[in-house]
């Protein structure tokens, strides 16, 4: 007996009498314990053996775990239905090839996306060329202000030169008047 067959023969043990309750005003359903493991465990089943994109899984989707509890027989006969149905399509159908490697961690997940490297080279790329026209205009910034540091310098040295050839100009005229009135001096005695 496969496993299909032995979750089926488990469910038939789940029905309307043995999972419900009654009030005065009517029968409502309560699910067992049993019932939710097992379509728990149903669930597992067809997601692992069959994949999310099998028509099983997808009728398995339908199911409404709700609906076993506080609802009249015939909801409860529609969710059984449903999960039955979703095992029986699971023996017409192959399940998924277990030949592909699954990489559980996450990081070589992300490596081999090509998403990834794709936003990568993108981020990447932006960052050198704000990086290289932030650079050039630091560049060109600092490069006139080293230019405009430098033409008021050389502005004050002409200045200075200026009054230099100015004050040695005063110097060598002073300088030639003292001298002559030295000698005109040392000539009278």
């Amino acid at each position: 007996m496969d496993k299909i067959d032995e979750l089926l023969q488990a469910g038939q043990k789940f029905n309307f009498s043995n999972n419900s309750y009654s009030v005065s005003h009517g029968t409502y359903t309560r699910a067992s314990d049993e019932l939710l493991g097992w379509a728990a465990t149903v669930e597992d089943f067809i997601r692992n053996t069959y994949g999310e994109e099998s028509a099983a899984f997808k009728l398995y989707l339908t199911f409404d775990r709700e609906k076993l509890n506080g609802y009249k027989q015939d909801e409860f006969e529609k969710q059984m239905t449903v999960l039955n149905g979703a095992l029986k399509a699971c023996k017409n159908i192959t399940p998924k090839s277990k030949n592909k490697q699954v990489d559980d961690n996450q990081i070589i997940q992300l490596i081999k996306n090509i998403y990834f490297w794709t936003v990568l080279l993108i981020i990447s790329g932006g960052a050198f060329a704000l990086g290289l026209h932030f650079g050039t205009s630091k560049f060109d910034k600092e490069k006139s202000e080293f230019y405009e540091t430098t033409k008021s310098q050389e502005i004050e040295i002409t200045s200075l030169k200026n009054k230099l050839l100015t004050k040695d100009s005063t110097i060598v005229t002073s300088n030639k008047t003292i001298k002559t009135l030295r000698d005109s001096l040392t000539k009278n005695y």
